[in-house]
């Protein structure tokens, strides 16, 4: 009776002890799930991923250093393909926490965007700096700035 209470016991714990954790808010896997978590909803269209994460005071620059609103910079982001036949993906490295103190924290990755069909694959390489700050007690992304991967990032990624 004993052996067999230690072993359900035994499977019990192994059972908990390998399964996925969410990552601990305020980690580099916490802030790069968000990220991921905004690319996925681009590529779904999903307004209210971005309505959720982006604050209200949100600030963006375009690629001319114009600055963009909130509302225009959500529906940049989920513009449709325009070939219903291609297929979107994206990939996400070199993630680093630049800044991180209580309730601020500043992010940069090298972020890949691309489409896929008919043969052909197009690629986007940007480095991505996110400012992510706390309101009411949850982190928000508060500012986005990009710009055209160096080619020397570029490179290193892509080892």
């Amino acid at each position: 009776m004993r052996t067999a209470l230690a072993g359900i016991l035994l499977c019990l714990w192994h059972s908990t002890a390998s399964a996925q954790c969410a990552p601990a808010p305020d980690s580099a896997y916490f802030f790069r799930d968000l990220s991921e978590e905004r690319a996925e909803a681009k590529i779904a269209a999903d307004r209210a991923v971005y309505e959720k994460l982006l604050s209200p005071g949100f600030e963006s620059k375009s690629a001319d250093g114009r600055q963009i609103s909130r509302d225009a910079y959500i529906a940049s982001e989920i513009t449709p393909v325009a070939e219903a036949a291609r297929r979107r993906f994206y990939s996400i490295s070199n993630y680093t926490l630049v800044e991180h103190r209580k309730g601020h924290t500043v992010a940069t990755y090298l972020l890949r965007e691309g489409t896929s069909g008919n043969g052909e694959t197009r690629i986007v390489e940007r480095q991505v700096r996110e400012t992510y700050e706390v309101e009411n007690g949850k982190w928000r992304l508060a500012g986005v700035e990009s710009s055209p991967a160096t080619s020397a990032a570029a490179t290193q990624a892509a080892r």
